[in-house]
């Protein structure tokens, strides 16, 4: 009877095996944010919906992308802009389109804007013509969008300023710290920003400057990124560079996908994700800005059919415009 018992084990554990989807999460290198959130996201996956994820770290999207939309990778966390240019084959992408890709749901936003030392003469976009602000973001050409469309708000760009060649938005960042800029592209509470805020204690810290809410305004910002919109942020610890209650740009992450991904594998993970907010937040900074409410948003990118079913057991189809 023992080759009888030995042969059920077996069968136990190939089957134990074969319910345990074993899927890639592709992120930014380990020490980025997008590394924390997709360590954070693979643990919720792997504990609450039984697929044994593994988080592979690259040098960014562009590196990844390909490899997701060929289904090599199951997933992997793309900002707004960067899915929509992988999809439709231009800006970075330009001249490979990467069809296959589908959204899963926005996992986080990000908040931006333009800062200048506190004691700065510079009071709004305007007023930054002709000063010494980083240029290029060689290794983070959607941060330029970025920079270029907050500067838009006022009614100039990069190209009304003293260039600094600089190649991504944390040394642009330290070189403010250091006084070798004048004002520089930031993200709200990230590290890079702290540290920017320390150097410049002697100076009263870091600023944001104020994104005009008008239609123009607006309109003139999504020009340059088309999935950006407006927050209000008031003046908090958790907000450094925030005086007084002021609108920065917001632009979201979503966890992407492939067409070579089953539904039941998006099904799950989404429904693992959506349901465990407190933990996420809890692992990992940016996911506090995560919403289960809004995790279905417009976008040029069509939706995984996995997550379409889950959207709509839950509300939220069709995606919203934010």
């Amino acid at each position: 009877m023992r080759w009888q018992n030995f042969l059920m084990l077996v069968i136990t554990l190939s089957s134990m095996l074969a319910q345990a989807q074993v899927v890639g999460l592709a992120t930014n290198p380990q020490g980025s944010a997008y590394y924390s959130v997709g360590a954070a996201v693979a643990g919720v996956m792997q504990k609450k919906a039984n697929l044994t994820t593994r988080v592979m770290p690259m040098s960014g999207s562009s590196a990844y992308a390909p490899l997701v939309n060929r289904g090599e990778i199951e997933f992997g966390l793309l900002n707004a802009v960067d899915v929509m240019n992988a999809f439709e084959g231009s800006d970075s992408f330009k001249g490979r389109k990467h069809s296959d890709l589908r959204l899963a749901g926005v996992i986080f936003t990000v908040p931006i804007g333009i800062v200048v030392p506190n004691d700065s003469p510079a009071k709004s976009m305007k007023d930054l013509k002709g000063m010494r602000m980083p240029s290029q973001y060689t290794s983070q050409v959607t941060l330029l969008h970025a920079q270029d469309a907050a500067l838009a708000t006022g009614g100039v760009s990069t190209a009304d300023m003293k260039p600094v060649p600089i190649s991504d938005f944390t040394r642009g960042l330290a070189a403010l710290g250091e006084g070798k800029v004048d004002a520089a592209l930031s993200c709200l509470g990230c590290a890079a920003a702290q540290e920017a805020h320390v150097a410049l204690a002697a100076h009263g810290g870091l600023r944001f400057l104020p994104l005009l809410d008008t239609p123009e305004a607006v309109a003139a910002m999504r020009k340059v990124f088309p999935s950006g919109y407006l927050q209000m942020f008031q003046p908090s610890s958790a907000s450094t560079g925030v005086i007084v209650p002021t609108n920065l740009m917001v632009y979201s992450t979503f966890l992407a996908t492939s067409t070579h991904v089953s539904d039941d594998a998006v099904y799950k993970a989404l429904k693992a994700i959506y349901q465990n907010k407190e933990e996420l937040a809890a692992t990992a900074v940016p996911l506090k800005s995560f919403d289960p409410a809004m995790m279905a948003e417009a976008s040029p990118v069509p939706y995984h059919p996995g997550a379409q079913k889950f959207y709509r057991e839950i509300g939220q189809w069709p995606p919203k415009s934010r």
